[in-house]
């Protein structure tokens, strides 16, 4: 009897082995019309880690505006593919327009800025002269 349940046994992991094995290959196929990947996943861009600080959206523009002594020069809005707005991204210049600059990112839907970038010895781009 013993024998019987050895070899049944071995029958059994051999038949779950082989299905493993064979069900990784089915997979249903269909046409379907090919998806235009999203910009940031265009081959050539990479995505890195950067140092980025946050903290609560008015203790940030606080420090900006106050401690470093900037205001804001542009603004934009930061929107998906789907048109919702996520996020304004602001920079800020110190006030004399030559000493430094900031670019912080709000998110809209939570109370957090965060530091993208900051600069010094900063110059405007001067237009083309006609």
């Amino acid at each position: 009897m013993e024998k019987i349940f050895k070899k049944l046994w071995i029958l059994w992991m051999f038949i779950i082995i082989t299905s493993f094995f064979t069900m990784n290959g089915a997979k249903a196929e269909h046409e379907h019309e090919p998806v235009k990947p999203p910009i940031y996943e265009t081959p050539g861009l990479m995505k890195k880690p950067v140092p980025v600080y946050c903290g609560p959206t008015e203790f940030m523009l606080k420090t900006v505006t106050e401690n470093f002594n900037n205001e804001p020069l542009v603004v934009g809005k930061v929107i998906t593919a789907t048109g919702e707005v996520v996020a304004m991204l602001t920079v800020f210049v110190h006030k004399d327009h030559k000493f430094d600059m900031s670019v912080l990112m709000t998110m809209l839907d939570k109370n957090e800025t965060c530091v993208l970038g900051y600069a010094k010895e900063i110059k405007f781009y001067e237009g083309e002269q006609t």
